[in-house]
C-alpha cells in the first residue's frame, strides 16, 4: 500500500494518542529541526518520477548489492 497524503501536522495523526509524552517531545523536536533545515515532505508524484533509474527486469537484490557497491567505493552518487 502506497500512501500518497503526509500528514505534517505531528498533532492530529492517528498515532498522536498512542504517544508517551517523551515520544511527543522527541517527535516536535525532529519536527523542529527538520523545520530549520527546510526538510519538506516526500512528494510521491516526484518520487515516481525519479523511480524509473532502476531497470524493472532486475531483482531487488541486484539493487541492493548496487548500492552496497557504489557505498563500498565511496562515491556520491545523484539519482538522475
Amino acid at each position: 500500500m502506497v500512501r500518497k497524503n503526509v500528514s505534517t501536522n505531528h498533532d492530529t495523526d492517528a498515532h498522536a494518542k498512542e504517544r508517551t509524552p517523551e515520544q511527543s517531545e522527541a517527535l516536535a523536536k525532529l519536527v523542529s529541526m527538520a523545520e530549520e533545515q527546510g526538510v519538506k515532505p516526500l512528494d510521491f508524484d516526484a518520487l515516481m518520477v525519479k523511480a524509473d533509474f532502476w531497470p524493472e527486469d532486475e531483482s531487488v537484490d541486484e539493487f541492493i548489492a548496487t548500492i552496497r557497491r557504489w557505498r563500498d567505493e565511496d562515491e556520491i552518487r545523484d539519482i538522475p
